[in-house]
């Protein structure tokens, strides 16, 4: 049966997130981007992409940018949780909502 890590580095921005890993009882830390990081350019959308194919390739970006940070930062080995949401409709990619009335 898998065991629940103990503690892991949670590289994502999502409070609900951290809440639902504190209701599991995983203790986690922030790995989250520096200020010189442009974490909203690992998001570009690439022509003809289809919403499978985004979130994979920008779910594994954001994965690599979180190992190459934990490094840099000199922390120690832990797993790290990274994830993404997509709202799609068909093929079509809704972006990120710029405020809550584009939302």
């Amino acid at each position: 049966m898998p065991t629940t890590p103990t503690f892991l580095y949670l590289a994502s921005q999502s409070p609900r997130r951290a809440q639902l890993l504190g209701q599991l009882g995983v203790r986690h830390e922030l790995l989250l981007a520096a200020d010189d990081e442009d974490a909203e350019a690992l998001e570009t959308v690439l022509p003809g992409e289809s919403p499978t194919a985004y979130v994979q390739r920008v779910t594994a970006l954001k994965l690599d940018a979180a190992v190459a940070r934990l490094r840099r930062r000199g922390l120690a080995d832990a797993p790290v949780l990274c994830a993404d949401t997509t709202v799609a409709l068909g093929r079509a990619i809704l972006g990120k909502p710029e405020d809550a009335r584009d939302a």
